[in-house]
């Protein structure tokens, strides 16, 4: 992975996405572009100084979380429509990683919309890393749910990409008394799947996705999860599918949503 991105509000929910993506930028020795996109419909004197004051606020903050390493980065704020423009520049710089703070919760047009994060993630190509928590540690505990489809397994290559060290611990739901033919189909899968080296068996639970991580979460203090933005489907391609939409707007921690 050699080119992450970072797009930051300048909230807190960012100042800890934008944490991270400069500790995996150091480790990974990949080169970081920050973007802040200022709404472009402040007036336009007012939407400039903004974008000076970002540019400056964006530097020193860049500044104290990496004060003695020589990291490649490049700071750059838009005027625009957030989506639209880091959409445009996903496109045309191709990144390993796009890395996001969590959205700012609307208790009314959450109801009715889709989030910003559920649009940034849905138009992405890339994998996106939304983070919940404090990035001043390293990955240690990693979940990841199987669900035998081609997004599941870019989930866990880069899963294991910015978490190389951490222990790694699968789950599979499947439906009630199915538990053989869940193992075949699993089985098949593995196969022909382009999985990480050392990648562990999945655990096989009986239920529904929600409840297993839900049930998984209060077992164990996981810090990140990976999945799939989708199942087998191709419209996977297009549609965020409904446990990783509840995810994104209610992530237990972090959360790694691949393509």
């Amino acid at each position: 992975m050699e080119h992450i991105i970072v797009a930051s509000d300048l909230s807190d929910r960012s100042e800890q996405a934008l944490r991270r993506g400069v500790g995996l930028a150091e480790h990974l020795g990949a080169r970081l572009d920050v973007y802040h996109v200022v709404d472009s419909a402040m007036p336009l004197g007012i939407a400039e100084d903004v974008r000076h004051q970002s540019q400056a606020v964006l530097e020193n903050t860049i500044r104290d979380y990496a004060p003695n390493t020589r990291l490649d980065y490049t700071i750059n704020v838009l005027v625009g429509d957030i989506v639209e423009e880091i959409t445009q520049v996903l496109r045309q710089s191709n990144p390993g990683l796009l890395v996001v703070g969590i959205h700012r919760k609307r208790l009314f047009l959450d109801q009715i919309k889709e989030t910003t994060m559920e649009r940034l993630i849905r138009a992405s190509r890339q994998p996106v890393l939304l983070v919940t928590g404090a990035a001043d540690q390293d990955y240690a505990n990693v979940l990841g749910a199987v669900d035998l489809s081609r997004a599941c397994e870019a989930a866990l290559r880069h899963a294991r990409r910015i978490a190389p060290d951490a222990k790694l611990s699968l789950f599979h739901a499947h439906e009630v008394s199915f538990l053989r033919e869940s193992r075949r189909d699993y089985d098949t899968w593995k196969a022909v799947a382009a999985l990480p080296k050392n990648t562990p068996e999945p655990v096989f639970i009986e239920g529904s996705p929600d409840d297993a991580i839900h049930d998984l979460m209060d077992q164990d203090n996981y810090d990140l999860l990976a999945l799939g933005i989708h199942s087998r489907s191709n419209l996977g391609r297009l549609l965020i599918g409904g446990l990783t939409a509840r995810l994104i707007r209610n992530p237990p921690c972090d959360l790694l949503v691949a393509k």
